[in-house]
C-alpha cells in the first residue's frame, strides 16, 4: 500500500448513503427484535412520555 493510503492525518473516509442505509436498517431491526423478545418474555414497558409524544406530534401535524 502507499504512504498516502496509510496517512492518519487525512479525514476519515466518509460513508455512503448505501453503508448508512444498511446500518440504520440493522439497528432497526435488532430493536424490533429486541422488544419481541421481551414482550414474549413479558417484561416489556411502553415509555408512556415517549407514547404521548408522539401522539402530541401526530396531531400538530394534522392541525397544520
Amino acid at each position: 500500500m502507499s504512504d498516502q493510503q496509510n496517512d492518519e492525518s487525512k479525514a476519515p473516509r466518509r460513508r455512503g448513503l448505501t453503508s448508512m442505509t444498511l446500518q440504520w436498517l440493522a439497528e432497526k431491526l435488532q430493536r424490533a427484535e429486541k422488544i419481541k423478545a421481551e414482550l414474549h418474555d413479558g417484561t416489556y414497558q411502553v415509555d408512556t412520555s415517549k407514547v404521548a409524544q408522539a401522539i402530541l406530534n401526530g396531531e400538530g401535524e394534522a392541525v397544520k
